[in-house]
């Protein structure tokens, strides 16, 4: 399928092939309404056959707004479990940009049951954000005797890293070469440092490293022992996707989503959202290290199987076929 792309954004980020326009790169909120005439002008010019929105509660309320013929949204995470919750408000413009969309995809079989929660009667398909296979793979190992702990997610609440580092600092004197990896990057982060510097023991076993780019997580994952990542809710980790085709095993919370990317003991593990469940799950894949290759193997093949929908390709593929299947419906053809 070949198509001309205008992408609207908060953003300036430039892609090979697509036209960028930064429309709503303002500081404001009431600033960026403003600039919906703006959007509408560039619309009404580009003409496009579909106007898809990402997260319903932003990008698909401006699509909503845009004036396009056909309008698409994405449900991502927070605008189906979190904001339709904080307020009535927010929840009223979710409904009313539901009732704007032809199609809503989501990134997981959960995420769609949230999304028809909210009354949405048309198509739901599954898409996800996708890993590209060939550049996230295992190309190396770091080659010490320790044994590394990464946190990929930023030290932010819903991703509880207090909890990560309570567990990890419970486990320590049973694994003396363990060392955590946190991002410096956060609302918890200054928390954090404090938590991890008043301990001297647990000083000298937490590492942070600054965020980096996609293409610098390859050698990050190869440089890992494993991953973990458990926030309260999610719709489809990115990261977590990565890390297994990076043959990375992961330790995950047990939510849905989470449970739609993880076999427990087969591709990675599952805990509960606790310090004492999570310290017992650190000290279990430590004890079994020796097998955490053989795991990421499994994780590896589950990214690579079609059906799983993990990869780019695999995911656009789907998405094309819907595109094509609402333009061939509104032209009757």
């Amino acid at each position: 399928m070949k198509a001309e792309v205008l992408v609207i954004s908060d953003s300036n980020v430039q892609v090979k092939g697509v036209r960028f326009e930064p429309v709503f790169a303002v500081a404001s909120k009431a600033k960026k309404l403003r600039r919906i005439p703006m959007m509408r002008r560039l619309v009404k010019e580009f003409r496009p056959d579909i106007v898809h929105g990402h997260y319903l509660n932003v990008g698909g309320l401006y699509a909503s707004l845009s004036g396009g013929k056909i309008i698409v949204g994405s449900a991502w995470g927070s605008d189906i479990y979190y904001d339709p919750k904080r307020s009535l408000r927010d929840r009223f413009l979710l409904k009313w940009v539901l009732r704007k969309c032809a199609l809503v995809f989501a990134g997981s079989k959960n995420a769609a049951e949230a999304v028809r929660g909210y009354g949405f009667k048309g198509e739901i398909p599954i898409v996800r954000f996708g890993v590209d296979q060939n550049k996230f793979l295992r190309t190396s190992r770091h080659g010490t005797n320790e044994f590394r702990i990464l946190s990929p997610r930023h030290c932010s609440r819903i991703y509880n890293p207090k909890i990560i580092v309570e567990a990890f600092r419970r486990v320590l004197p049973k694994m003396p070469n363990a060392f955590l990896y946190l991002v410096e990057s956060g609302n918890e982060i200054q928390e954090i440092h404090q938590m991890v510097e008043s301990d001297k023991a647990l000083a000298s076993h937490v590492r942070f490293y600054p965020w980096k780019s996609y293409d610098q997580m390859p050698e990050l994952y190869n440089s890992m022992d494993i991953a973990i990542s458990i926030p309260d809710s999610d719709s489809v980790a990115a990261s977590v996707m990565e890390a297994m085709a990076s043959e990375l095993p992961v330790i995950v919370s047990d939510i849905p989503n989470m449970r739609e990317l993880v076999e427990h003991g087969v591709t990675g593990y599952i805990t509960r959202i606790g310090i004492s469940d999570l310290a017992d799950r650190l000290s279990m894949v430590y004890a079994m290290r020796s097998m955490l290759p053989e795991i990421g193997k499994r994780a590896r093949a589950k990214v690579l199987n079609p059906v799983f929908q993990a990869t780019w390709e695999s995911n656009m593929l789907v998405a094309e076929e819907a595109y094509e299947g609402l333009i061939r419906n509104r032209s009757g053809r």
